[in-house]
Parts: structure tokens; C-alpha cells; sequence
């Protein structure tokens, strides 16, 4: 579409192009009327000439134009359906998108994550109660003020075409890492899915990376479609067990399974924002965005002291595993913490001498377990339900069954009456209160048969054998265990057991049956690489890093990124070199190449002062 700067529209003067996407071009004009600064939208003509998009543009904008809120963009005016050019009129917002801001100045804090993702519910709320689903919530469509107030655009616009959310081509609009599994499958859409989006933006804000990720969009689409995605805090350990959970919820594939509105997701962000020191409102939002190092820094302080206050209740309720995990997330965001460091040693000082109390007492009472159970079997005479084995043996006419202890000579069966007791079982001369053989009433019933293990092997796929070898490999609940190879026997006793293997470079989880599971057959368990994340420890703070590796670095390259928030990547295989070039404001640039693995990869490169 050729450019409309210098142009007019109606009242509006064209005087600059501040963005554009696949739907429409974005300009800053002003209303000669008014005399204010404005957005102008104007609609690419493939998607202007068509009569729907037209129609539904205006009922979008006459619709948007109602939802007055302080976190929703404002529409002042539209083209009309007639206009040679289809266009909408907003407030012009002076800022940087969410999308900017996580490229250049983000450093992840959960508390930080939880309160923008509220203040997005909020917008949310009024909009999905006013007949309005965005559908193409992300980053790029969340604009930050000046003043650090948030601004949700591009309401409905994506209504515009049809309810597949295809071009004329066919192909998915928008970025396919924000798209629900229902928009995928052309299911019908509703708040929730807009709701999905939003949790994958908490995802993102919480760790700093992407959810859904994969080498092509069809990749991306597929896990999005099966729910596959790394678990928050293998990407970044501040990301606690509560956010974790909000994040699973708001992130299930069936819509049902989610937040049913918008306010749902925003009481649950307010109360985990309420447990850790931080209040839900929008002041907390404006004041990071105006002074962020500032903001951090006071933000950690609070939620520690907050983390700490909850972990010596914990721990005075006698709830020392609870209070253990919120110190770890206290050390986390502060290693040096001493009064966490102090309380932490002496918790778990305190754990090891209850589970030696917990062995010794479980000791014991196998020792009285064993021997009141020989004691029952010398006093009395087993039924055959009460036999230890799964070979019964034929019981008399008075279903008594004929034993005896090694050694000892087996008594004749009695025929047609129970055997007499001797005289001194009769009485008890030794002790009082001890029980006469024979005078139970009911015997223990049946013994349950313990259920056949299921044996078959266990291959693990995608890893050398050498880097298995510092990972971990847990099989149901049983105890986890470092791989010596890559296929090993196992045995299943459960009709579906979880098998995972964790680690800081690899990780993959199967859930496989015990009908899988026979004599000769193989079950799989598929690892992948973690996503790899670079630090660069020697380059200044004002430092940013180019990756010239296309194949490495797809959908990133052309561009500095912060040394301090280099994106993550997504390697095919254990190691590959990537080439980087980094610069600093007063430094020479430098070009190195570095061997990189899975995980966190520290990249030792210095610059030369200029």
C-alpha cells in the first residue's frame, strides 16, 4: 500500500507511520478539529475491498468504542463504511510495547509477572463483559505509557476476517505462539481463549521465554495443540510452586480446565501477589515501568522479607517442608541472606534427627509386628485363608489346616470335633490377661495377592550417554537414580507409571502402561535438549550481543539484544557453535565463536576500552 503521509483523512492530517502489521498501517496524524495528537489505523486494501471486513470493522468499532477503561486503548472515531479508506481513530500513546520492553529491559521476577498479568485480567474483564474477545492477545499489542500505565490494543480488529483466522491465502494471522489450541483447531472460541494467551504471556514474563518454541511454526503449533511445554521453573528457579500452578491452570488445553473469566485469574494473581508482600494495583505497575532498577531491587526486598514471615510461621506450626521451600525461594533471590541461610540449616538439622527418630521408631515396630505375628501363628491354629502362601493346603472337616515348626512333630487331624485344649491353655498360670488359643472369633480374612510386576526395557533417546549420566531418572514414586546406560531393565506395577528424567541440560517424561510393558519389548522415553540460555559475565552492563548463526538463532538475528537478556535457544544436538558479536558504548566490538550446550552456558569474552 503506497503511504499516506502528508496526506488527510477527513478531519485527520497523516503525518508520520509508526507501525504497521498484516492488517493494517498505524500513522500519528492530528485532528484539525480538536487540535489533538491521534492513531490512525488504516486497513491494507486486500482486507478494505472485502464488504465483510468492512461490516465488521464498523460493528468492532462501534463496539470497542464503548469499553471506557484506563487500561484499554480508546477509539475516537471511524471511517465509515463508505470511505474510500477504512479506518479507526485512537488516543495516541506515547511509550514502548510489551514486546520492546521484554527485548531490551526485562529481567523476570514472578511478583513483577503476576502484577502486569493482573492489571491485563482487569482490562480483560471489562472487555469479555462487554461482548469484545481480542484473540490476538500479545506483546506487540500491549502498549506502555509514559508513565507506566498499560494500554491493550487492537480489540477485535482481529474479528475483521473470518472466525478461522485465516487469510486469503490461508495461512494463520498473527504470531502462532500466542495461539490457543482451540483458534488452531478451528474450534469454537470464546473469553478463554483469550484467557490462554494471557497465561502464556505470565509464562513469558515469569521465566523470560516462551512457552511454546519449536524450529518452525508448525512445530510451535503442535505443542501448543498437545499442551507441551517446559516446566516454569526449569527455565528460571525464582518461578515458586503457587505461580506455577496459576500458570498450569490458565495454560490446560481444554478451555474448561482454565479461569472461566478473566476476574477469576485476576483474584488468583492478587492473592499470590497478597502472600508474597505486594498489592494488586496499578500503582505497583506504574512504579516499575518509571524507575525498573530501583523498583527490582525494593520489589525483592519486600518479597523476602514477606517469604521469610511465612517461613518462621511454618516452621513454628512444626511445617519445616514448607518452610524449607520458601527459604530456598528467599536464597534465590538473595544468596547472601544470613538470617535465611541461619534458619535453613537448623530446619534441616531438624529434619535429619526426625527421620532418624521416624527409621528407628519404624525399626521397632517391625520387631513388634514380627513378633506378635509368630506369637499368633504358635497360638493359634491357621485357617487356609491365613496361610502366608498362594498354595493353600486342604483344610480338615473343621477347616483347620494341620502345621508345624521345624522340628516339631505335626499333631493327628481330629476327626468331626475341634481339638481339646490342654489343661494349662485352659488356665493361665504365668500371666493374667493373656489370650486363650483358640478364642478368636474372626480370623484375619484373605490375604490380598501382591500384583505381578510387569518387566520389560527402558531406552532413553535424544541424550549421550556420557551427559545421562549426570541426570536423574525417577520410575513412579520409587527412588530416583543416576543412569549408568542408556537401556536398562524395569519393572511397572502400576497400570500407568510416570518415568522422567530431569537434569540441568535434558529433560522428558512418558506415562507407559503395563500392557507396554512385557518380556522382550522396549519402551522409549524421547528426551529434548533445555532451552540454552548465554551469560556473559565479563561484558559491561550497557553491553549488547548480535548472533550472526542464522540456523542457531531463527527469528532473532539482525538485531543487539542486552548481553544482560539474551534470548534463549533451542539447540538440535548436544553442542554447536554459535557466532556472536558484542558491543559496549566506549568498547571495540568483538566477533567470537563458542561452543554452546543445553542449559546455562557462561561465555567468557571481554572488550578492549577504546
Amino acid at each position: 500500500m503506497s503511504t499516506l503521509i502528508g496526506s488527510k483523512l477527513d478531519k485527520y492530517e497523516v503525518l508520520s507511520e509508526v507501525g504497521h502489521g498484516g492488517m493494517a498501517v498505524v500513522y500519528r496524524g492530528r485532528d484539525t478539529v480538536l487540535d489533538r495528537e491521534v492513531a490512525i489505523k488504516v486497513l491494507h486494501p486486500h482486507l478494505a475491498d472485502r464488504e465483510e471486513s468492512r461490516r465488521r470493522l464498523r460493528r468492532e468499532a462501534l463496539t470497542v468504542a464503548k469499553l471506557r477503561h484506563e487500561n484499554i486503548l480508546e477509539i475516537y472515531d471511524y471511517s465509515g463504511e463508505d470511505a474510500s479508506e477504512s479506518y479507526i481513530v485512537t488516543e495516541f500513546i506515547h511509550g514502548v510495547t510489551l514486546r520492546e520492553w521484554l527485548d531490551t529491559r526485562w529481567r523476570p521476577r514472578p511478583a513483577l509477572a503476576a502484577l502486569i498479568t493482573h492489571q491485563l485480567c482487569v482490562a480483560l474483564e471489562k472487555a469479555h463483559t462487554g461482548g469484545v474477545i481480542h484473540r490476538d492477545l500479545k506483546p506487540e499489542n500491549v502498549m506502555i505509557r509514559r508513565d507506566g500505565v498499560l494500554k491493550l490494543m487492537d480489540f477485535g480488529i482481529a474479528q475483521i476476517i473470518d472466525h478461522e483466522k485465516l487469510t486469503m491465502t490461508g495461512q494463520l494471522l498473527g504470531s502462532p505462539a500466542y495461539m490457543a489450541p482451540e483458534l488452531i483447531g478451528g474450534r469454537p472460541l470464546d473469553n478463554r481463549t483469550d484467557l490462554f494467551a494471557l497465561g502464556i504471556i505470565l509464562y513469558q514474563l515469569a521465566t523470560g521465554s516462551l512457552p511454546f518454541s519449536g524450529r518452525n511454526p508448525h512445530e510451535v503449533l503442535t505443542r501448543i495443540a498437545d499442551a507441551d511445554y517446559p516446566e516454569p521453573a526449569t527455565i528460571c528457579p525464582l518461578v515458586d510452586d503457587d505461580l506455577t500452578a496459576i500458570i498450569h491452570r490458565a495454560l490446560a488445553r481444554e478451555p474448561g480446565d482454565r479461569f472461566q473469566s478473566a476476574n477469576s485469574f485476576a483474584v488468583e494473581l492478587a492473592q499470590y501477589l497478597d502472600d508474597v508482600g505486594v498489592k494488586a494495583v496499578p500503582a505497583e505497575v506504574c512504579a516499575y515501568f518509571k524507575d525498573p532498577e530501583k523498583y527490582v531491587h525494593e520489589l525483592d526486598s519486600r518479597v523476602c522479607a514477606a517469604l521469610m514471615q511465612h517461613a518462621e510461621q511454618a516452621s513454628a506450626a512444626g511445617h519445616s517442608a514448607r518452610a524449607i521451600r520458601l527459604l530456598g525461594r528467599v536464597l534465590e533471590l538473595e544468596e547472601d541472606q544470613k538470617q535465611a541461610k541461619q534458619m535453613l540449616s537448623r530446619l534441616r538439622t531438624r529434619e535429619r534427627r526426625l527421620r532418624k527418630l521416624a527409621v528407628a521408631g519404624a525399626a521397632v515396630a517391625g520387631v513388634a509386628l514380627t513378633s506378635a505375628g509368630v506369637a499368633y501363628l504358635m497360638l493359634a491354629p491357621p485357617t487356609a485363608s491365613r496361610l502366608p502362601s498362594d498354595d493353600f493346603v486342604a483344610a480338615n472337616d473343621n477347616g483347620l489346616v494341620d502345621y508345624h515348626l521345624e522340628g516339631h512333630t505335626p499333631r493327628p487331624p481330629t476327626q468331626g470335633r475341634s481339638p481339646k485344649p490342654k489343661a494349662e491353655d485352659e488356665t493361665d498360670t504365668q500371666g493374667a490377661g493373656r489370650e486363650r488359643p483358640g478364642s478368636r472369633t474372626k480370623p484375619p480374612g484373605p490375604r490380598t495377592p501382591a500384583v505381578k510386576a510387569a518387566k520389560c526395557t527402558l531406552k532413553i533417546e535424544g541424550i549421550p550417554l556420557q551427559t545421562a549420566k549426570h541426570h536423574t531418572i525417577r520410575i513412579g514414586n520409587g527412588r530416583a537414580f543416576k543412569p549408568t546406560q542408556l537401556e536398562f531393565p524395569i519393572e511397572l506395577t502400576q497400570d500407568k507409571t510416570n518415568i522422567r528424567l530431569t537434569g540441568q541440560q535434558y529433560q522428558g517424561s512418558g506415562w507407559p502402561t503395563r500392557e507396554e510393558c512385557r518380556p522382550g519389548s522396549t519402551i522409549v522415553l524421547q528426551v529434548r535438549p533445555q532451552p540454552t540460555r548465554l551469560r556473559f559475565p565479563q561484558l559491561p552492563p550497557n553491553a549488547v550481543v548480535e548472533c550472526l548463526s542464522q540456523s542457531l538463532c531463527k527469528g532473532i538475528t539482525g538485531r543487539p539484544w542486552p548481553a544482560s537478556n539474551f534470548p534463549r535457544l533451542q539447540l538440535d544436538s548436544y553442542e554447536e557453535t554459535i557466532e556472536l558479536r558484542c558491543k559496549a558504548m566506549g568498547y571495540e566490538p568483538r566477533t567470537i565463536s563458542e561452543k554452546i550446550r543445553p542449559g546455562t552456558n557462561n561465555v567468557d569474552v571481554e572488550l578492549t576500552p577504546r
